[in-house]
């Protein structure tokens, strides 16, 4: 009886250095005294002090992914033991928190997923197999991980993590759907660069329909959200030219011409560019063929082709080529008098150039 009782207060005092150094001898030792008092002999005896080496061994041992494994393989080889909740996990907790705090990623993420097999719903593990995969790359890993923790606790921060992550594995679909979430946050429900990212995949995979959707979100959202800074507020005028370009190419590609031409001219109004000035003059030329004031719109067409010519850029060819081609055939097949559609393209180019 004197060798147990002694057997146990130096397992103890050693248990409590390691983990406990402040209150784990006081705490440990009532419950391992209890023990003893029991009267563990022979068999008995000899299996509790196995069992007490056992996890010395593993708590002791060097090599962290060693570690891990004998301490599993402990919970496993005992499972009635009653150092596993007071003491194992406890240890296994720690070094899957000492891994994370010196950034051994790739160990943390080995162990937390090992210990995940036995305790699924262990949030701390999850958290850490999320750290670990996210800070590894691995982003197939990363999201299962996070979709797990938003359930538990979502937050905007969680949300817009999830949609990035979509978006890094390239999966459209869901990037959308998650941001989409994010936006019913407050701090999200004025954010613009989400919204602008969105729209400009759709219009790069040329589905200008859902492209102005977003569009007329980002102007809606302009409208209400405060100022930026001084970077961002030199950067309005092109987002919102962008957006009403969109929105406009979206009814010229549905023949709504009227309307087209509506947005063109706002997005001149925010910032100058060549296209704007020949997708009105296409819209100005596309009208003439259905109206009774054909005329009247071919001159229209033809001195906006002229002001994108003017103004200058990839379009300059094709817009002179066009000009003439409506010109010609209003003036005998001539280009005599032509100056005067240049004037007039001048007269359209101040007017958007006005401060």
């Amino acid at each position: 009886m004197k060798r147990l009782t002694k057997f146990y207060i130096l397992a103890l005092s050693a248990v409590a250095l390691i983990l406990f150094p402040a209150v784990g001898a006081n705490l440990a030792g009532a419950a391992l005294l209890q023990n003893a008092e029991e009267g563990l002999e022979g068999e008995a005896f000899e299996e509790a002090e196995k069992e007490y080496n056992d996890y010395m061994t593993a708590a002791n041992e060097p090599d962290l992914l060693k570690r891990g494994e004998l301490l599993i393989e402990f919970i496993k080889t005992y499972p009635e033991s009653d150092l596993t909740d007071t003491y194992v996990k406890p240890t296994y907790v720690r070094l899957l928190s000492d891994c994370n705090e010196n950034k051994n990623f790739e160990v943390l993420e080995v162990l937390s997923e090992k210990w995940l097999e036995l305790y699924p719903d262990d949030r701390n593990a999850i958290v850490f197999a999320g750290n670990a995969a996210v800070q590894l790359g691995h982003d197939e890993k990363s999201i299962k991980y996070i979709l797990m923790i938003y359930e538990i606790q979502p937050t905007a921060g969680l949300a817009n993590q999830v949609a990035q992550t979509y978006d890094r594995l390239g999966n459209f679909g869901k990037y959308v759907e998650w941001c989409e979430t994010v936006f019913t946050y407050p701090e999200y429900s004025v954010d613009y660069t989400l919204r602008f990212k969105i729209m400009s995949q759709y219009a790069e995979a040329g589905n200008y329909s859902k492209a102005a959707e977003y569009a007329g979100k980002i102007l809606e959202v302009l409208k209400s959200a405060e100022k930026p800074d001084a970077a961002g507020q030199e950067n309005l005028p092109t987002i919102r030219r962008i957006c009403n370009h969109l929105i406009a190419i979206h009814h010229f590609e549905s023949e709504k011409f009227q309307k087209a031409i509506q947005y063109f001219e706002a997005a001149l109004k925010n910032e100058t560019y060549q296209e704007g000035f020949y997708y009105i003059a296409r819209c100005y030329w596309a009208l003439s063929e259905t109206r009774t004031d054909s005329v009247e719109l071919v001159e229209m067409a033809h001195d906006y082709f002229a002001a994108t010519e003017m103004f200058g850029g990839d379009l300059t060819q094709k817009a002179k080529d066009y000009k003439e081609q409506l010109y010609r055939p209003l003036h005998n097949n001539t280009l005599i008098g032509i100056e005067k559609v240049h004037k007039r393209a001048q007269k359209i180019l101040d007017r958007y150039s006005a401060p």
